[in-house]
């Protein structure tokens, strides 16, 4: 009965009408005017979407969609759209040019088969695709293969499409995610941009083009994302490398003011002990001269006499050697001289020096034929004084206290070596114990300052200083320096 079709809304004109009749169950009247609505549906398996998408395409064209149903008698659906009077030609769309099939895999999640197959078959010409009708087992697709490009349908039961790429998002950020609707909702956009993170949004029924064109732009965004990433990590990585830089360079600029300080302080010490030592050769001069005919060469006077006139010829070239260093004025002497016997010598003068201490058994075992070194006498002397020191205080809580020196040549470089039984050096102390400031000792003992004062007259001399121990029993010193 065409006077009970609802009126129209059209504007005046020429149209054509389609109309389609069934002569099935017909639709109630108290749902007829919902049957257009977005997901609803009075089949058991309709997803409520395919009235909703014909009504939005026939609005698109200024056309109006019209029904008529008696329930039992079947349902007449009318379709008006307007009537072109002319032909008009349609411009050809322009085909996405897509680079034959690489390694990009594509994932196409759809409660629908049909769609799933005829998706598969415009992409899989250009990509390799994984398809999955159920969107929770589409994680564990995830989970075993790289995937490039995720593109789901919005409606499926047991998870949207925005609720699975928003999982997708916070597991693999960087994966180009697009959903395929037949819902033109604008909140069901918006909801699938902000908390799915997807990179495109497509209406059903799917243009070819259309579609292509977001998988390619999205996987350049991808690779974008991508390289801008990998350069983030890069200019991380060199931030904390300057940042060390920075670290250390601050630590040396620290260390410099430490010896410009110790500098300044030295300047005051050898002034102050200049007059003094001056006064003590005098006496010792004097001394002398009153002893020497009173008593006879071979006595143990004589020989301590002879220990304090090399301990106050050593105090008198230190204290010219520090304090000609602090001026920079006067430049020390280089000369030829024998490694042997100033190790003798030192050795000879720690064993009176320590006489009445803890008893500690050296032994020196001299290279024949060492070939003779250049350089200050004074400065060789300090380097091993203070390893011998420190080798000395190492074993005085050791149950065996010996210390071993030893002189060599390795092919062009002169050596000695020097090792105690000593408690040793701790692992994670092996790399400080040449810093400023950083002793073993004993709070009192130790200074902080011989090691790395030893270390830097060793490099002044183009030579080398390894060190090797294990913690409880011990440690070794191998100091070598050019032949020429």
């Amino acid at each position: 009965r065409q006077e009970d079709i609802p009126a129209f809304s059209l504007e005046p004109g020429r149209y054509v009408m389609l109309s389609v009749s069934d002569t099935g169950k017909g639709i109630a009247p108290d749902i007829i005017e919902r049957i257009f609505d977005p997901y609803f549906t009075s089949k058991e398996k309709g997803t409520g979407l395919g009235l909703s998408v014909v009504h939005g395409i026939v609005n698109e064209y200024g056309g109006e969609i019209k029904v008529y149903s008696e329930v039992g008698q079947g349902t007449t659906f009318n379709v008006y759209l307007p009537l072109m009077e002319k032909l008009v030609e349609i411009p050809t769309e322009k085909k996405i040019k897509i680079s034959p099939m690489g390694n990009e895999h594509i994932l196409l999640v759809d409660d629908e088969l049909m769609i799933l197959q005829s998706l598969e078959l415009i992409l899989e010409r250009y990509f390799r695709v994984i398809k999955e009708t159920d969107p929770v087992k589409a994680l564990d697709v995830l989970e075993k293969e790289k995937i490039d490009v995720l593109i789901s349908d919005e409606m499926m039961p047991g998870l949207r499409g925005c609720d699975l790429t928003e999982k997708v998002h916070q597991l693999y950020p960087n994966i180009c995610k697009i959903i395929l609707s037949g819902n033109s909702d604008k909140k069901d956009i918006v909801k699938a941009i902000n908390k799915g993170h997807i990179y495109s949004f497509l209406f059903k029924p799917v243009d070819v083009n259309q579609l292509l064109q977001s998988v390619k732009h999205g996987l350049q965004n991808k690779k974008m994302k991508e390289l801008i990433e990998h350069q983030n990590n890069i200019l991380e990585e060199k931030n904390r490398s300057l940042l060390d830089e920075v670290l250390t360079k601050s630590r040396k600029i620290m260390d410099m003011e430490k010896f410009y300080e110790l500098g300044k302080f030295s300047a005051s010490i050898v002034h102050d002990l200049n007059s003094p030592l001056q006064t003590l050769i005098t006496g010792y001069q004097l001394l002398e001269d009153e002893l020497s005919n009173s008593l006879p060469k071979d006595s143990n006077a004589n020989n301590i006499m002879t220990l304090i006139d090399g301990s106050l010829d050593t105090m008198e070239n230190m204290v010219k050697s520090v304090s000609n260093r602090i001026k920079s004025s006067i430049s020390e002497k280089q000369i030829e001289f024998d490694l042997n016997d100033l190790i003798e010598k030192n050795i000879g003068s720690m064993k009176i020096k320590l006489k009445n201490s803890y008893p500690v058994e050296i032994s020196f075992m001299p290279s024949e034929d060492l070939p003779k070194m250049k350089g200050v006498p004074l400065h060789f002397d300090q380097i091993f004084s203070n390893l011998l020191k420190n080798a000395y205080d190492a074993v005085e809580k050791s149950e065996k206290k010996k210390i071993t020196v030893k002189t060599l040549q390795k092919a062009d470089m002169i050596c000695f070596y020097i090792k105690d039984s000593g408690t040793g050096i701790r692992p994670e102390d092996m790399e400080k114990i040449f810093e400023t400031g950083f002793s073993t000792k004993e709070s009192g003992k130790g200074t902080g300052l011989g090691l790395v004062i030893t270390k830097q007259m060793v490099n002044s001399y183009k030579g080398k200083i390894k060190v090797e121990s294990e913690f409880g029993k011990g440690a070794a010193f191998l100091v070598c320096f050019p032949a020429k």
